[in-house]
């Protein structure tokens, strides 16, 4: 009984506390510019969490990398089982800074314009959504729980500082530490999930991503375009080996080109979930404008489970302003693949490997092929404990969750399930929107909501454990 009471005050805590913590915890993580290669704001995203943690860790570790560090403590809670965290203190670069409501990293309270203006009071700050909001509310709450000595679980917190560049080198942080991490039962990744109706969403697997870089090139010049049919064209030899990846026709890479098979399980989640999904929503709440398919049904599919190929960058020629006729010497083509198969980054790899290699015998231009990072894709069951915790914390808050078979993106987490056997969910209460893309936002009134959540999942979970 008395437990429960605590909690209670816990949450009044909670609630008086909000507006401070949005002013003085919130905004001002919020303000710092930490996209993962400004090496200066990094540094100061690192001092913040390192002077916020230091209140309830005793020994704040630094795992050095060769771009930014991962910062990992344990927090021992009133039982000795751990439950792994991740988070991430790295936002993306801003782009069409012209386009944002308030600088990108002032974290000004503001409206959004139509169809969000019904949102209210929103934070418009890169990484408000994606995912220092939910860093810091997370944080928050143990931190009280620590005061009060009624944390209920031990915790190791993990803080990626590449996640937003693939988290190059976590799979290298995973195997120096693996012996400790592998103590987690485990791992738990707070994020801002809910719908804009507040349906909160859990999503019960990631895809598959490989990044790469394809360039072509000669040792010519930039000459006449007259000598186009007797000299190496980079920019045209790039294109057509693009093709022979993917064309009108869909895959030409063999283990893409054949259809995903859905589980049973998968099945069923998709076919309660398309009942009910709100598409609009969706899309307004990632800022898209225009899809190519106005069928709900068709839509999602493809949404979930269909492989990508995304050029993300394509940079070759003349550049500026007017017109020039020559000939490039030289090609980039920055590409993503995401996939919901069972296959490896690797076997991708090495068939567009194979694929260039063939290429080039009969291509006039040089190659090179690099690869950027890549991770599996991964599953957790419905029945698994995390699980189980999520869905009863969104049902104690009076909320009936919305589940998804599979997220159409990619995590870096995908390496715990393949490197430690841990299963991880990816979720949490909150309302936001544009990650990666102009004003970037999280709705103010959602936050409370969002620290509360942090609490009594923490509760669940370990009651669970019994």
């Amino acid at each position: 009984m008395s437990n429960s009471i605590n909690f209670q005050n816990i949450r009044n805590q909670i609630q008086e506390e909000n507006a401070l913590f949005i002013t003085n915890d919130l905004q001002e993580f919020l303000r710092i510019p930490s996209y993962s290669l400004n090496s200066n704001g990094i540094e100061q995203a690192k001092k913040f969490i390192i002077n916020y943690i230091s209140e309830f860790c005793e020994e704040i570790n630094i795992f050095e990398h060769k771009i930014n560090p991962t910062i990992f403590t344990e927090v021992k809670g009133n039982r000795p089982e751990k439950l792994l965290i991740f988070m991430m203190y790295d936002t993306q670069p801003i782009n069409k800074e012209k386009d944002w409501i308030s600088p990108p990293f002032a974290a000004e309270i503001s409206k959004l314009n139509p169809p969000l203006k019904k949102l209210g009071d929103c934070i418009i700050s890169r990484g408000a959504y994606n995912s220092k909001t939910s860093l810091m509310a997370f944080l928050n709450v143990v931190k009280i729980l620590k005061r009060e000595n009624i944390l209920p679980i031990s915790l190791i917190l993990v803080f990626d500082g590449e996640e937003e560049i693939g988290s190059p080198t976590f799979r290298e942080f995973l195997n120096q530490n693996k012996e400790n991490l592998k103590q987690c039962i485990d791992c738990y990744y707070p994020s801002a999930k809910q719908n804009l109706d507040k349906t909160p969403v859990i999503k019960m697997g990631y895809k598959g991503i490989i990044s790469l870089s394809i360039k072509a090139y000669s040792e010519n010049e930039e000459p006449h375009s007259a000598f186009s049919n007797i000299i190496a064209n980079p920019a045209r030899d790039l294109n057509i080996f693009l093709n022979k990846l993917y064309d009108e026709t869909g895959f030409k890479i063999k283990a893409l080109a054949e259809p995903y098979k859905y589980s049973n399980s998968e099945k069923v989640i998709f076919e309660n979930l398309i009942k009910k999904i709100n598409v609009d929503d969706v899309i307004n709440k990632a800022g898209i404008s225009q899809i190519i398919d106005t069928d709900i049904k068709s839509t999602f599919l493809k949404y979930l489970f269909q492989p990508t190929f995304n050029i993300s960058s394509l940079k070759s020629g003349y550049l500026e302003t007017g017109y020039k006729n020559m000939v490039a010497n030289s090609a980039l083509a920055n590409i993503d693949i995401r996939w919901a198969h069972n296959i490896s980054p690797e076997q991708i790899f090495n068939e567009i490997k194979k694929k260039l290699q063939n290429f080039i015998k009969k291509s006039a231009s040089k190659f090179d092929l690099k690869y950027n990072m890549g991770y599996s894709g991964s599953r957790v069951p419905l029945d698994s404990i995390i699980s189980k915790a999520f869905l009863k914390t969104c049902k104690d808050m009076n909320f009936e969750p919305e589940i998804w078979p599979l997220s159409p993106a990619a995590a870096p987490l995908s390496i715990i399930k393949t490197k430690l056997k841990k299963n991880f969910i990816v979720g949490g209460f909150g309302i936001g929107g544009f990650a990666h893309a102009p004003n970037e936002f999280i709705q103010v009134s959602s936050i409370l909501n969002s620290r509360i959540f942090n609490l009594n999942f923490l509760n669940n979970y370990s009651r669970l454990l019994k």
